[in-house]
């Protein structure tokens, strides 16, 4: 999964990555967190390597929503410090070494780095942290003992918040987003598209510290935004302020549209949205391609990132095969090259404004059959990548260049 956060911490680890998945399986194994316990049980005196950055791991990070605590006895070394630090952990040249991140791209870096310096026997966490959090949620294994945290309050998954909103004395749920956002008429098209859980109460993170006192102390307290980072923030607030029942949702309602609906016990039941049309995760629009090909794939990325040109390497990862591109900036002259009466798939690099920009024009002009694959190419990658059973959606992409595949 792209989100803003992750892409931030993308960009600044990614001036020296060389390809992205080519080498899983390869150089070194991928490991499910649903399958962690039992692979580290079975690889008797492994290391845990966290190459996150110290602030991460040690949970003061300046970006709130990435201190997610880190694996109990892990060594912490980042992923731009490793290569004049392997010292430390050479001793492990041939013993286990399981590797991970907030989300596993740096952690295939540092896989990349360890195995090109000797190191034989070596594992990727996919997901990383992120996703260790969300299957131990679903009370997979040793996970959630496994999981180390200073952070004061609880960090949850949809799916655990479905299971506290349907208690008789259900959370208290805040909203810390802009009220433009939360009121969706922000000039950013995807603060409107994102949706909001029901009885959500919406105090900005820039009011929140002037009017916190409005939120009860006897209940449970759930607070939401889009990316997850405001929340923490909020939440860090009230615990240093004497609330005791605080909780985070994971990455925000970002995390949750990434998620397939058949994986959200209560979606339906609980999340609301603005749009008259459908986001679909890259999965599901893997599903509905295995019984419909009738239906448009419309890029509305610009002509170089489409034909892998743009000046930002890592932003060159081919396309779709089949896909359209209409750039989402020339979408008014040239719509006619869409047929009106077929469904159309739009995506992008990732889940940004542009999806919806798109889908609200072609709205605009008459398109009713419209459907936003959230998260993009680089989610369809990242999941054919990190998702145990979707590594078939690599199929679906085409024409990446050698150094980002």
């Amino acid at each position: 999964m792209v989100n803003k956060l992750f892409l931030t911490l993308f960009l600044v680890n990614s001036i020296s990555v060389s390809g992205q998945f080519k080498n899983d399986n390869v150089l070194y194994k991928t490991v499910d967190p649903a399958d962690l316990c039992a692979t580290l049980e079975k690889n008797k005196g492994y290391i845990l390597l966290d190459v996150r950055s110290p602030g991460e791991y040690a949970d003061t990070s300046s970006s709130t929503s990435y201190n997610l605590g880190h694996l109990k006895g892990a060594k912490n070394i980042s992923v731009n410090e490793l290569g004049k630090r392997l010292s430390e952990i050479k001793e492990y040249k041939d013993k286990p070494v399981f590797v991970y991140c907030s989300h596993s791209q740096r952690s295939r870096r540092a896989n990349k780095m360890l195995a090109d310096s000797g190191f034989t026997n070596l594992f990727n966490i996919n997901g990383g942290m992120t996703a260790i959090h969300y299957t131990g949620a679903m009370g997979e294994g040793c996970l959630k003992e496994l999981v180390q945290t200073s952070v004061p309050y609880s960090i949850i998954s949809f799916n655990e918040l479905c299971g506290m909103m349907r208690k008789d004395n259900g959370p208290q749920l805040i909203d810390v987003r802009p009220d433009s956002a939360f009121r969706q008429i922000s000039l950013n098209a995807k603060e409107n598209a994102i949706g909001a859980i029901k009885g959500s109460v919406n105090i900005p993170l820039e009011n929140f510290f002037q009017e916190y006192t409005k939120i009860p102390k006897d209940r449970d307290i759930v607070l939401t935004d889009i990316y997850g980072d405001e929340a923490s923030k909020a939440a860090a607030f009230l615990k240093q302020n004497g609330y005791k029942h605080v909780s985070v949702l994971i990455e925000g309602i970002d995390r949750l549209l990434y998620t397939d609906k058949n994986k959200t016990l209560c979606r339906d039941m609980f999340y609301t949205s603005p749009l008259t049309y459908q986001t679909i995760t890259v999965s599901e629009f893997g599903d509905l391609s295995k019984t419909n090909s009738n239906y448009i794939l419309l890029d509305v990325r610009t002509d170089d990132e489409f034909a892998n040109r743009h000046t930002d390497f890592w932003r060159n990862i081919g396309h779709v095969n089949g896909a359209v591109n209409i750039p989402v900036a020339d979408l008014g002259r040239r719509y006619s090259e869409l047929d009106k009466n077929k469904e159309i798939l739009i995506y992008s690099f990732g889940s940004g404004k542009e999806i919806f920009e798109a889908a609200n024009a072609l709205q605009k002009l008459s398109f009713t059959k419209l459907k936003v694959i959230y998260g993009g190419i680089f989610n369809m990658r990242w999941t054919a990548g990190n998702v145990k059973g979707q590594s078939y959606l690599k199929d679906f992409v085409v024409d990446i260049p050698e150094a980002n595949q």
